[in-house]
């Protein structure tokens, strides 16, 4: 079976779904009578662990991927890593919910790895 250029990008976007998710969970799980600034800012993890992944699967795939890329990606990839931080501190919410970010760890990871590699055309 031979995947088209697009299909194969539909699959890579899908892939970026799960941190999604588990931001979701963590903004229903908040506490209403937080400000929504605050819900927004604790739930915004996993979202910014999926605009890692889309844009790398862009840039990888439309754009023009170039070495220089490399360190840029890398240091915004810290922004969804203080996210988790924060949302740890901040949470006033069952705190079970913490389990989530064995997921978002996870995406993390694989965003910085794999990436890293499309956004810089390096591939090991």
């Amino acid at each position: 079976m031979t995947f088209t250029h697009t299909t194969a990008m539909f699959f890579w976007s899908a892939l970026a779904l799960p941190p999604v998710i588990a931001s979701v969970a963590y903004f229903r799980t908040s506490p209403s009578t937080e400000p929504l600034a605050q819900r927004l800012a604790v739930s915004a993890h996993g979202i910014a662990i999926s605009v890692l992944c889309l844009s790398a699967v862009l840039i990888g795939g439309f754009g023009h991927p170039q070495q220089e890329h490399g360190a840029l990606f890398r240091s915004f990839c810290w922004v969804p890593a203080f996210l988790i931080a924060y949302s740890f501190w901040r949470f006033r919410g069952k705190k079970a919910i913490h389990l989530l970010q064995v997921i978002n760890l996870i995406w993390l990871c694989l965003a910085v790895v794999l990436g890293g590699m499309a956004v810089t055309g390096v591939w090991l």
